[in-house]
């Protein structure tokens, strides 16, 4: 009978042992698992914007303004139409989401490193201990859209500066759980200064969609 009780009590020791391991060990892997999308998505998104940057200046190589939009004027010298050049945007468009897809996922090859005091889940110990090589590869899709932005530069002179902005969907896919964000970049495409009187609705509108026109009156 004492014998019994002996093996039972063992038995109930090493099931809790094993339970509170399991415990233990799923904290562990949730908190690890937080701490991985963390810093991934914080590393992902600094690659992007240099991604972008790199994209944007390979895809509008040996383009000028001029090649982007058109301005005409009036027998008075004054703005009669801003126009945009809409196979040259698609074409910077379509090169720039391809190329910022392309660079994110070799800037992402070499992995991300993590140090073992963040695994801990302790503010003060985050960034002690070794470091953990952690390989991520992230699925990236980008939309590029274009901005077109007027300021003042004179008497009747206008600055007129075409950005890109590409905003970019990433989602990192894990064991346990996947996660999505945004990350967005915007980078001057070209700029040119713009003589004559341009018409106030020119000066307030923004966007320069692929194949659209700047709002003209």
């Amino acid at each position: 009978m004492k014998k019994c009780r002996v093996r039972l009590r063992t038995k109930l020791i090493v099931a809790a042992v094993i339970a509170c391991a399991v415990a233990l060990a799923a904290v562990f892997f949730n908190n690890a698992t937080s701490v991985i999308l963390s810093v991934s998505s914080a590393e992902l998104r600094a690659m992007n914007t240099r991604a972008v940057s790199a994209a944007v200046e390979e895809a509008s190589a040996g383009i000028s303004y001029e090649d982007i939009v058109s301005v005409t004027y009036d027998g008075e010298g004054n703005v009669a139409a801003i126009s945009s050049n809409t196979p040259v945007i698609n074409g910077i468009a379509r090169r720039t989401a391809v190329l910022t897809q392309t660079g994110l996922e070799e800037l992402a090859s070499g992995g991300m490193s993590i140090p073992l005091g963040a695994f801990t889940g302790i503010d003060a110990l985050s960034g002690y201990g070794g470091s953990v090589n952690v390989k991520i590869i992230p699925v990236a899709s980008a939309e590029c859209s274009f901005v077109s932005r007027f300021v003042q530069a004179g008497i009747n002179q206008t600055l007129h500066s075409v950005y890109i902005e590409v905003v970019t969907t990433i989602t990192i896919v894990l064991a346990a759980r996947s996660e999505n964000f945004y990350a967005a970049a915007e980078v001057l495409v070209c700029e040119s200064i713009i003589n004559g009187k341009v018409p106030q609705i020119y000066l307030q509108g923004g966007l320069l969609s692929p194949g659209a026109l700047v709002p003209s009156g």
